[in-house]
């Protein structure tokens, strides 16, 4: 049996109807070698700016979780101890220790670090520490040798031993750090109150600063940056962990990915969203990441591969389509994009039919629907006056990944119109309006 549901939806703005499909060209630069990661609000184009190498360590702001991050861009290469625990601090024995694991950061989960890779929920051990129920802190039980890369390869500037202390339960990381031999030993404290409405707290072991990088998380949603990927290497062909310029996310913002269309053939497309390598709606680090672009000899952009971007505020979400349209290298660290608003103004979750998305509303010239996270694989869009007549009728696929079909509607007559998503056992009825 279908279940109907008739949803009255008061009339919504689309960032002025005016301005629904208009097409932004903007930039990112990061300068000569990358130099600098560009933190970047899709919706007000505001940047704020951070040298890339200006950290070793990451702490998480979020106090239920433990990660701590590794700057592997700094040359910081992490070991994991493999002689003792931490009642071995003083007696912290390196011999052998080329033959150690390297531990990097996971590039998709914003919660896995280089040091909190590893856990075993049935003893409440998360990476570098154990969690206590009742204390609610995470007590170090580990302890790692950090190395600080060279400029030639396989060699190494400098070296120390840390010790992650304990996590408090609100937030604040203890830990301490020295060289090899025990020299220049330190205890000091990332404090969670230098991390409020931030992602993390810094800290550079030269000097034991404590950089403030990152603006407030209301103001970006994505960043210009360079990390660590497997990859295989440009000169000799071979998959390695290797430095690429990619665009991450925030935490929180999700990305879609859309494949197999050209940019320009997206927005006046009938089924767009749709094809061999679109994926739904994650929260992936670097769900954008760097595949956009490829290097063989000089950098050329992938036509075929275009992103929605989910911006959230406590009052407001949108979302934004981003195609990368130049970049120019290490030479300037210039990145140039499109971009354009497809604000939802009409919105519903549905056990079956997924997450469904209706804008602009009103609509004046197309009127795009979207659907993702669906228990069926297809849909029946349909578009009805407000009699229940039958205007059009398009299918929809894929929609338990990321589907989405645009409506051409200016040659309507203004008023208020039905919109149908149906499939499986449910069917979902919206009024949108036409302008």
């Amino acid at each position: 049996m279908k279940h109907n549901f008739l949803l009255i939806i008061s009339t919504l703005s689309f960032l002025g109807t005016s301005n629904a499909q208009t097409i932004i060209n903007d930039s990112a630069v990061m300068g000569p070698g990358y130099g600098s990661q560009v933190f970047y609000d899709i919706q007000t184009g505001q940047r704020a700016t951070a040298p890339v190498n200006n950290w070793d360590i990451a702490h998480t702001s979020v106090s239920r979780d433990n990660c701590i991050r590794a700057n592997h861009m700094s040359g910081l290469r992490v070991f994991l101890y493999p002689k003792g625990k931490t009642d071995a601090w003083n007696t912290f024995d390196t011999a052998g220790w080329t033959a150690w694991k390297p531990y990097w950061n996971d590039i998709h989960d914003h919660n896995k670090g280089a040091f909190s890779l590893y856990t075993n929920l049935s003893n409440w051990k998360f990476g570098w520490g154990t969690y206590d129920v009742n204390s609610k802190e995470v007590t170090g039980d580990s302890m790692y040798l950090l190395a600080w890369a060279g400029m030639a390869p396989n060699t190494y500037s400098r070296f120390a031993k840390f010790w992650p202390i304990v996590q408090k339960a609100n937030g604040d990381l203890i830990f301490k750090v020295a060289n090899l031999d025990g020299s220049a030993e330190k205890t000091d404290t990332l404090y969670q109150s230098a991390a409020t409405g931030k992602m993390y707290k810094y800290y550079k072991f030269v000097g034991n600063t404590k950089p403030n990088r990152e603006p407030a998380n209301t103001n970006w949603d994505i960043t210009f940056n360079r990390y660590y990927e497997l990859t295989p290497n440009p000169g000799t062909g071979n998959l390695e962990m290797y430095p690429v310029m990619g665009i991450e996310s925030k935490r929180g913002t999700r990305t879609a990915k859309i494949g197999g269309r050209a940019f320009n053939t997206i927005l006046g497309d009938s089924n767009w969203m749709v094809g061999d390598n679109t994926k739904k709606f994650s929260n992936d680090l670097t769900g954008i990441g760097s595949g956009w672009k490829a290097f063989s000899g000089t950098w050329s952009l992938k036509d075929t591969l275009s992103y929605i971007v989910e911006r959230t505020r406590t009052a407001d979400t949108s979302y934004w389509l981003i195609h990368m349209t130049g970049f120019e290298g290490s030479t300037t660290g210039k990145i140039k994009f499109s971009k354009t608003a497809l604000r939802n103004s009409l919105s519903v979750n549905d056990k079956t039919l997924g997450s469904i998305k209706v804008f602009p509303n009103p609509a004046t010239e197309v009127l795009f629907v979207s659907i993702s996270d669906a228990k069926t694989n297809t849909a029946t869009v349909s578009l009805l006056d407000i009699n229940g007549k039958l205007i059009s009728q398009q299918k929809a696929s894929n929609t338990n990944l990321f589907s989405g079909i645009a409506i051409p509607v200016s040659n309507l007559p203004k008023g208020l119109y039905l919109l149908n998503v149906s499939g499986g056992q449910n069917a979902i009825t919206k009024k949108i309006v036409i302008d």
